[in-house]
């Protein structure tokens, strides 16, 4: 589906379910490269250091800090991988490579076919986590949906969106065949900011039916003045695919939005 981004606009054309656009940010990496040692038959996490481990490493001079330095790095980028690695076995690969009298045990290709073989383990660890994510966050919405529901103050619209006034307006309600000028703030349900008009400074006009179903059932409910807090339910938004990578799946939006003006189709 086409979408028009101004800013983080929340333009979208065609499709059953536009969408409010949002900034991504730097995407991270699906996988990883690191040169790790042969592949054994069983793998055994990094053990973690215990509380009565003893510095050994002196970092008073160049050499040794460059040294340690660049092992932080290595360190940091194993730490990226999730799945299970042998720390002995990582060393001794290195040993082989940089003590020229030491045999490397594995040819160029068995490596390559190694590597292949952990980013393949990676990619499937990445799915099983993000399944099970998926599955938690939809069950958390459902909780909180559930008990924010009882919240005298709390409003539901016709297909289920969640919100409570901020401040009362006097204007008129759009249609779905207008346009309208919003502000909004647009967070997930932990709090994390993904879209932001009033720190662009800059108000967004759209029509009603080019925004998420959330949005559109929304409006249709507000008068020109109006400030709400919504809870949108991730079937009225971005589903279980989400708008990676700022919305994981089956995320319930929480907006702040005020309705400044309606442009009344003509």
């Amino acid at each position: 589906m086409p979408v028009f981004i101004v800013g983080s606009a929340l333009v979208a054309c065609g499709g059953s379910k536009p969408a409010p656009a949002v900034n991504p940010s730097t995407p991270s990496a699906d996988t990883l490269k690191v040169n790790v040692a042969p592949s054994v038959p069983e793998l055994t996490p990094i053990p973690e250091p215990s509380e009565t481990h003893e510095q050994k490493v002196f970092l008073d001079n160049a050499v040794d800090r460059y040294s340690y330095a660049l092992g932080v790095d290595f360190g940091r980028a194993l730490s990226n991988i999730n799945v299970p690695v042998k720390l002995d076995v990582l060393m001794d690969a290195m040993r082989d490579v940089l003590d020229s009298s030491r045999e490397i045990l594995m040819t160029d290709s068995q490596s390559e076919a190694a590597l292949q073989d952990l980013l393949n383990q990676m990619q499937m660890q990445k799915d099983i986590d993000e399944a099970a994510a998926a599955r938690k966050a939809l069950s958390d919405q459902a909780s909180f949906l559930a008990k924010n529901a009882q919240d005298p103050r709390v409003w539901v619209t016709k297909k289920g969106v969640q919100y409570i006034m901020l401040k009362e307006g006097t204007g008129i309600k759009p249609k779905a065949t207008d346009k309208v000028q919003v502000h909004y703030v647009g967070t997930l349900l932990n709090g994390t900011e993904f879209d932001n008009s009033v720190k662009r400074g800059a108000p967004m006009e759209f029509a009603v039916t080019s925004v998420i179903e959330g949005w559109q059932d929304l409006l249709l409910e507000m008068k020109v003045g109006e400030k709400v807090k919504a809870w949108i339910p991730s079937a009225l938004a971005y589903g279980e695919a989400g708008a990676p990578p700022s919305i994981p799946p089956n995320s319930l939006l929480v907006f702040e939005v005020e309705l400044l003006q309606v442009f009344p189709a003509k």
